[in-house]
């Protein structure tokens, strides 16, 4: 699960955040000044900081200089309106993005992906995942089971990876709307986009397998687990 270090010293402000990061599917830590924030992002080791410029203790310019002879952590700027040469700092020392002080939560969850899907392209484009059954090239979006190459859809080959990255936890529905299909909508609404997705991702699976057995199994009213292997019959 994606961790998400938030550095904001109004309480208001930084609980608002904390409450709807968790809602949609985020784990979460907290600073409340800059010299937490250092403690807490070498504790946390998040894969995202939301950080303040205007900061108890130790500035937000000083956290993400520190940050950044550290680490090549995505971090996204908290600023206030009209702080023009802040945000050119900001950026110029390594931030990656930054939102406006007041902003609404859908452009940052909306910055939030935008800045990780080029931080995973980055970092991880030629990080192939596999174990002894399957096989998931990012870069060249190639896919295979049992060595049996998979003819798998764009949304078949995110779904299958998010699940193989997460196999060692059942991953909630709404979490995989959130971080497969980016939708920020009631999950009543699509939670049949993920089970029929699923359905025929299980299928092509088995094929390959060869086995009627589940590779990637449901649990009921929550969402789904990828096992690994084909459980024994």
């Amino acid at each position: 699960m994606t961790k998400i270090l938030i550095v904001e010293d109004e309480a208001g402000l930084r609980q608002g955040l904390e409450i709807n990061l968790r809602h949609e599917g985020y784990e979460t830590a907290v600073a409340a000044d800059g010299e937490e924030a250092v403690r807490v992002f070498h504790a946390e080791n998040p894969d995202l900081v939301l950080l303040d410029l205007m900061l108890p203790k130790r500035s937000g310019f000083e956290v993400l200089d520190h940050i950044r002879k550290i680490s090549k952590v995505p971090v996204i700027l908290l600023t206030a309106r009209g702080q023009e040469t802040d945000k050119v700092r900001g950026l110029r020392g390594g931030a990656d993005d930054y939102v406006t002080k007041p902003f609404g939560v859908q452009e940052l969850f909306a910055r939030i992906d935008a800045v990780m899907r080029r931080s995973e392209v980055a970092t991880a484009t030629r990080s192939i995942c596999e174990d002894h059954l399957i096989r998931l090239d990012p870069a060249t979006r190639e896919a295979s089971a049992n060595n049996q190459k998979l003819k798998l859809s764009p949304k078949e080959f995110d779904l299958l990876m998010y699940l193989f990255k997460n196999k060692e936890r059942v991953v909630p529905r709404d979490e995989l709307l959130s971080r497969v299909w980016n939708y920020r909508v009631d999950l009543n609404l699509n939670s049949r986009t993920v089970d029929t997705h699923v359905t025929r991702l299980r299928r092509k699976l088995q094929k390959a397998v060869g086995t009627d057995s589940a590779v990637i199994v449901a649990v009921a009213k929550i969402g789904y687990r990828y096992l690994g292997q084909a459980p024994a019959v």
